[in-house]
């Protein structure tokens, strides 16, 4: 984000001095963003697009260059992180996504056959320290890579899990730049972004900006002296350059991006003195987006509880408490025709194949229907956004919310699963990836294919370690799985939201939500690296046996056909049918989520 040009343009006006002593909050989601940046440069190079480092790694970085501050006498206030993008955000948002939905179809005609691997030591050569938020100059070479799809939660799950950070980290109610600015504007000191909207933002007369990429080790001779940032102040940029009459800096931002113009034109138009652009309604509306915005009240319970929430979680959590009914909050206009939205991770997956999100839509609706429960407003669909064409860019997929008596249910059903998968596999390192196969093995049986889980399992006995290429079948099961683990942990989060503000959760949801406790961090998920080896281990421990035993249906060959679904019996309140909502046309679908699959209208 940011106003493209200014930065660069009134840096001259900054002073260079030391941070040592200084108070700084840090917009976090700027700052892991940097970072990536900053390893990404330093990767040999390769023509595969499976190419980024691991979370954990990510994770070491970002706490290795906050470290540095407090090596050097910098007091680390505030790291803050989104929690909620107002609906003003919707349009670059659909953007965005329309991009990296376009990148992912680009993807498979440039790769038909996977992504190369990068060796093991790919990034071994990086280090935690300050030079790795410098200038690398212009990175669009990386434009046509994927961006990791769970980086923003791993790493907050990584500095909750570190005794100096976790106090220090917030997911606000909002966005983390404007509350940033809101902290130094209230108590003085020096925010750390990457963000150019940032100067125009009133940070008071004791507030000033700092970029990430001017933040650098200060040497004389051979003497390390500490860390020095480029400070910029808005009332000093504004005396330095004659605006405080005419509108000051925004007024310039507002006219480079009014008219897309260079900072120099916009600067003599602002000069001008025109005060009827002053007073203008598009001046006004431009500027109300840098004021800080607070969409709940600082008292409202749901406060405590956001930190520990992912913030695409927080966010659907928070519009779900802002909903009213009324066409106010928030604006079709603004986030689309949906009344409530989740912007969905985009996943690196085959986008031939059904999104990889498909196969566990039963288990988020879960937790759409018990956040029913704290809502103002009862939402009976959620649109979800996913991947987008740009033939059909407004539109999502509606998800339909299953009514509280039906979601009880299928928590009783989902926690028999669990415990049998449990007890039969006693590896907890495997029963996670033994529940996404499952979930996988239901959705391919009600579509009537081959199981992905099935054909990888038996390609896992016989491929080599030493293969060269990550193929598109790994690679996409590797994003069902990640999805079905993201599904789970956002049931979990929405579960713990729900208990914070009700009273009492039924006692199908609370047993759900003490198993989803076990859901693996972020950084423990499997890998496209490593989820072939995996597999071999499922494999020799029986894994597919087992699910077809849960689900009462004959065994899966690595090889064939998928199986029908035995007669009616025992099980059959586990294997379900679909009939009101399903095609005519289409095939009874087996589900052990049967009230709730079809929902999404894929």
């Amino acid at each position: 984000m940011g106003v493209r040009g200014l930065g660069a343009a009134v840096r001259q006006y900054g002073i260079f001095s030391s941070l040592s002593g200084d108070s700084v909050v840090v917009d976090g989601p700027a700052l892991v963003y940097q970072i990536l940046n900053g390893c990404m440069h330093q990767k040999p190079p390769t023509a595969g697009f499976i190419c980024q480092p691991e979370y954990s790694m990510l994770g070491r970085m970002v706490i290795g260059w906050l470290e540095e501050l407090r090596k050097h006498n910098v007091t680390v206030r505030k790291i803050y992180f989104d929690g909620y993008l107002p609906p003003s955000k919707w349009q670059v948002r659909r953007e965005r996504l329309l991009r990296q939905s376009q990148l992912m179809k680009d993807l498979l005609v440039s790769h038909p056959d996977g992504s190369s691997q990068l060796p093991e030591d790919a990034f071994a050569t990086v280090k935690p320290e300050i030079a790795l938020t410098r200038s690398f100059g212009h990175s669009s070479r990386f434009n046509w890579l994927p961006m990791p799809p769970f980086l923003i939660p791993a790493v907050i799950e990584i500095l909750k899990s570190c005794h100096t950070w976790s106090p220090l980290v917030e997911v606000v109610c909002g966005e983390a730049d404007m509350f940033s600015a809101e902290d130094v504007r209230r108590r003085g000191g020096v925010l750390l972004t990457s963000d150019s909207d940032l100067l125009i933002t009133d940070l008071g007369p004791n507030g000033s900006v700092s970029f990430f990429t001017d933040v650098v080790m200060a040497t004389r001779s051979d003497k390390e002296e500490g860390l020095v940032a480029c400070k910029l102040s808005l009332n000093t940029i504004n005396d330095a350059l004659g605006l405080n009459n005419v509108g000051g800096l925004p007024r310039v931002a507002f006219e480079m991006v009014r008219s897309r113009i260079k900072f120099d034109e916009a600067l003599k138009r602002a000069r001008g003195n025109n005060h009827d652009v002053l007073e203008s309604f598009e001046l006004q509306g431009f500027m109300e987006e840098y004021f800080m915005k607070e969409y709940l009240p600082r008292d409202h319970p749901v406060q405590g509880v956001l930190s520990s929430l992912d913030p695409r979680i927080s966010e659907i959590v928070i519009q779900n408490l802002l909903l009213d009914g009324s066409d106010t909050v928030p604006h079709e206009d603004s986030r689309g025709p949906e009344t409530l939205a989740m912007f969905l991770p985009i996943m690196i997956e085959d986008r031939s194949r059904k999104s990889a999100w498909t196969v566990s839509t039963a288990v988020r609706q879960l937790a759409y229907s018990i956040m029913q429960t704290f809502a103002i407003h009862k939402s009976p669909v959620v649109i979800e956004y996913r991947l987008l064409e740009a033939s059909n860019s407004m539109m999502g997929r509606q998800i339909e919310v299953p009514r509280l008596e039906e979601t009880i249910e299928q928590c009783h059903i989902l926690v028999d699963t669990l415990k049998q998968i449990m007890k039969q596999i006693p590896a907890a390192s495997m029963q996670w990836l033994a529940f996404a196969a499952y979930r996988d093995v239901v959705w391919s049986i009600s579509e009537e294919r081959l199981p992905l889980t099935a054909s990888l399992i038996g390609k896992a006995k016989r491929v080599p370690d030493n293969e060269s290429e990550h193929s598109w079948d790994i690679i996409h099961f590797t994003a069902q799985v990640h999805a079905t683990l993201y599904s789970l942990r956002m049931a979990k989060q929405v579960f713990d939201v729900a208990a914070s503000l009700c009273q009492s959760l039924p006692p199908a949801v609370r047993e759900l939500q003490q198993y989803l406790s076990a859901v693996p961090a972020i950084v423990d998920w499997p890998t496209v690296g490593n989820i072939l080896p995996a597999l071999a281990a499922a494999g020799e421990a029986n894994v597919l046996s087992i699910i077809t035993g849960i689900l009462g249906i004959p065994e899966i060959e690595t090889r064939g056909h998928p199986p029908e679904a035995r007669q009616p019996g025992k099980r059959t309140n586990r294997i379900g049918l679909l009939r009101s909502e399903r095609d005519p046309k289409r095939p009874v679908s087996v589900n052990p989520f049967a009230v709730l699959s079809h929902a999404s209208r894929e």
